[in-house]
């Protein structure tokens, strides 16, 4: 059997560069993507009131409003400014914390619990006089059975982080 191999050079090398024509199309294609919303320009700062509080938690209402202040800061989407300045306006109320038993030992003694916090978030557009959304964020942390109110207090500012990162993540995405 003779098999003229003269012609593969050539053929492989255009598959090669088909391949790579390919490739580069696709990268193209995809372009760039992000996982922030997309802003409407007249939308550039935003305030944030001090959260109202239901639960008369000790320095909860600071902490979280300090918490979200950050977060926005951090993000550099959106410049804080004062209400009567602001494009953008997050109100929050803290409705509740709970904490209910989630792992009981032998003899029904409980040896954790889990603490979840409950806030009401509503994001007006202050320029177009609407509302970009509203609903209630609630985060949990595990507490230990035996801690006690230092470990408490950890739990509840790790679980404020996560309410603060969730606000501004809904803020940015709900265009």
């Amino acid at each position: 059997m003779n098999t003229d191999y003269s012609a593969m050079p050539f053929c492989s090398n255009k598959i090669r560069f088909l391949g790579i024509g390919l490739a580069g199309l696709l990268l193209v294609s995809c372009g760039y993507y992000s996982f922030k919303g997309s802003l409407p320009s007249n939308l550039k700062t935003v305030a944030i009131p001090l959260f109202n509080d239901k639960t008369a938690y000790p320095n909860i209402r600071e902490k979280l409003t300090d918490y979200v202040i950050t977060k926005f800061v951090e993000d550099n989407t959106l410049a804080i400014v004062d209400e009567t300045l602001a494009d953008v306006i997050v109100y929050g109320t803290i409705n509740s914390i709970t904490q209910k038993a989630v792992s009981v030992e032998q003899g029904e003694t409980t040896s954790q619990y889990k603490l979840t916090i409950s806030v009401k978030v509503k994001v007006e557009d202050l320029r177009n006089s609407k509302v970009l959304f509203e609903k209630t964020i609630k985060q949990y942390g595990l507490l230990d059975a035996t801690a006690g109110l230092e470990e408490r207090d950890r739990v509840i500012d790790e679980t404020l982080l996560l309410i603060g990162d969730e606000i501004v993540d809904s803020t940015i995405g709900s265009w």
